[in-house]
C-alpha cells in the first residue's frame, strides 16, 4: 500500500456502550479490559460505574458497563459482530452484550 493510499483513506468512528459479564474463577476484570483494548478496531474503553450492574455481580460473576470507540470497517453493525466474536473468545468473559441503541457516529477521518 502506497503513503498516498494511507493519507487519502476515511476512516469512520464510532462509539458504543458494552455491557460485560466476567467469570471471576477464570479471570480478573482487568486483565478482560486489557484483551479487549487489544481486539482489532478497538481504539478506547472505558470503564463507566454502574450501581445497578455491580448489584447483580456475585460470589461467581462480575457485570460491568463499557464505553467503546472504534473505527468502522464496513457497516458499523459488522464492526460490532467482529468485535463481539473477538470478545467472546477472550478467556472469562462470559457475555458481550452492545447495546446497539447507544451506537453513536463520532467523525470521519
Amino acid at each position: 500500500m502506497k503513503l498516498l493510499d494511507l493519507l487519502l483513506e476515511a476512516f469512520e468512528t464510532y462509539f458504543m456502550q458494552v455491557i460485560i459479564k466476567v467469570e471471576k474463577a477464570k479471570a480478573n476484570q482487568t486483565e478482560i479490559y486489557n484483551q479487549v483494548r487489544a481486539i482489532k478496531d478497538v481504539v478506547v474503553i472505558k470503564i463507566v460505574t454502574n450501581d445497578k450492574l455491580e448489584s447483580l455481580s456475585d460470589a461467581n460473576y462480575d457485570y460491568a458497563l463499557l464505553e467503546i470507540k472504534f473505527i468502522n470497517e464496513g457497516t458499523p453493525e459488522e464492526t460490532i459482530k467482529m468485535i463481539k466474536t473477538a470478545a467472546l473468545s477472550i478467556n472469562g468473559l462470559v457475555k458481550f452484550f452492545p447495546r446497539e441503541k447507544s451506537l453513536v457516529k463520532i467523525r470521519n477521518y
